[in-house]
């Protein structure tokens, strides 16, 4: 079996748990594009399906906050909704982004797998390989369970009410999940149980393209900071002293082919990075944007709505895990490619000639402007990002509190 076969095999695996997500809404980055024409119908239809349902999801929520803004002079009303509409509202920014650019992060991928290291003679190298990954394996299902698990227990939560009343022998009434205005009276027999079939499948597709899109994106950053950190691996190697038998002494042998080789996978990946960057620097920005706000509206409901509290406080938690994975891994591969230039002066540069010093000079050059994902350009990405926005969000919320407190 090829290097090449290996390689798409163990990235394909590491993105099993993301193609899961996208495959429910209706396209996929690995999967053999099928040339028959049903299959590629049902494809069509479940992907516009789906975006239907999220619009028409997302459009009822905007509906009815706008309504409570203008009849009601209450805060919590308000807001109560806010967090959802910010979550969906990244959602469908996400689902648009990532079909439009599918064919991108398609070749993205394939392209990954000239750069995937398949050797396991170099220990060190496989043990950074198999750490890179088990540790992306558990942010993936991190990630994923938060997710779930708040979904799931928005979607019982008006069941769970409803059972409790009637044990408690109070009047009871199954309630609905979402804060949305429907052109209908949905409180009619049938209507209701349509309404809330409409938002359980609202709420399950606004995960799975949250889910298919961020799993893609902390999964390809995980690959190149491994992929810059084994190169760090390669550099330091470089220089090594062999023995002269006519001399009597060691002595560094001439590594510049070895240089000039690293140097090429240090500028391939440089190229892949930008590539990446510009694929998901769209989405980047919806997420710095709508995260503040987001986890501000949700702490104000968790203080103010004890029946929905529990629901909220998952929420809070991937609303932070969600955030939090976008700055973590934009802000690894940062470190990485800075870490090239500090490999380099760790090498034995100093016991090269002067042809191996000039080379390895320009590389360290190269790499202290290192990689960063952008939030559409407008400012880089780091965990320094995540704690602004933690910031931002507490600086809302007081506000946010302070006027519902003065009314």
């Amino acid at each position: 079996m090829s290097s090449n076969i290996i390689a798409k095999q163990e990235i394909y695996k590491s993105l099993k748990l993301c193609n899961f997500c996208t495959r429910k809404i209706g396209f996929s980055f690995i999967d053999e594009k099928s040339i028959s024409f049903v299959p590629k119908v049902l494809s069509l239809v479940l992907f516009f399906g789906s975006t239907l349902i999220l619009f028409l999801k997302l459009a009822g929520q905007m509906d009815y906050a706008i309504n409570k803004l203008v009849t009601s002079a209450s805060v919590v009303e308000f807001v109560a909704g806010l967090h959802i509409i910010g979550y969906d509202t990244m959602s469908f920014g996400k689902l648009l982004t990532i079909w439009y650019k599918k064919d991108i992060f398609r070749n993205l991928i394939n392209e990954l797998a000239d750069l995937w290291p398949t050797s396991s003679h170099d220990k060190d190298s496989v043990e950074i390989k198999q750490k890179k990954l088990s540790s992306l394996r558990i942010g993936q299902f991190s990630y994923a369970f938060w997710n779930i698990l708040g979904l799931w227990l928005y979607n019982l939560t008006p069941v769970v009410i409803y059972v409790y009343r009637k044990i408690q022998g109070a009047p009871a009434q199954l309630g609905y999940i979402w804060h949305l205005s429907y052109p209908f009276d949905k409180t009619q027999p049938v209507y209701h149980e349509l309404s809330f079939v409409f938002e359980i499948c609202g709420g399950m597709v606004s995960v799975w393209a949250m889910l298919g899109s961020d799993i893609l994106f902390m999964t390809m950053a995980s690959h190149i900071s491994m992929l810059l950190q084994l190169l760090q691996l390669k550099i330091r190697h470089l220089g090594t002293l062999e023995y002269d038998r006519h001399n009597d002494q060691y002595k560094c042998k001439d590594c510049y082919r070895d240089i000039i080789s690293v140097i090429k996978i240090h500028q391939k990946l440089i190229m892949y990075g930008n590539n990446l960057e510009d694929a998901f620097s769209v989405v980047n920005l919806i997420n710095v944007l709508l995260s503040s706000v987001d986890i501000c509206c949700v702490v104000f409901n968790i203080l103010l709505d004890p029946w929905m509290a529990m629901s909220n406080k998952f929420f809070l938690g991937a609303a932070l895990t969600q955030v939090g994975i976008l700055c973590w891994y934009a802000d690894d591969i940062f470190t990485s490619s800075s870490g090239v230039a500090n490999a380099v002066y760790e090498s034995s540069w100093y016991q090269n000639n002067i042809r191996c010093q000039r080379a390895l000079l320009v590389m360290m050059q190269r790499s202290q402007k290192p990689l960063y994902f952008t939030a559409l350009k407008f400012s880089s990405i780091t965990m320094s990002t995540y704690s602004s926005i933690l910031i931002n969000s507490y600086s809302y919320f007081t506000l946010l509190y302070t006027v519902y407190r003065s009314d």
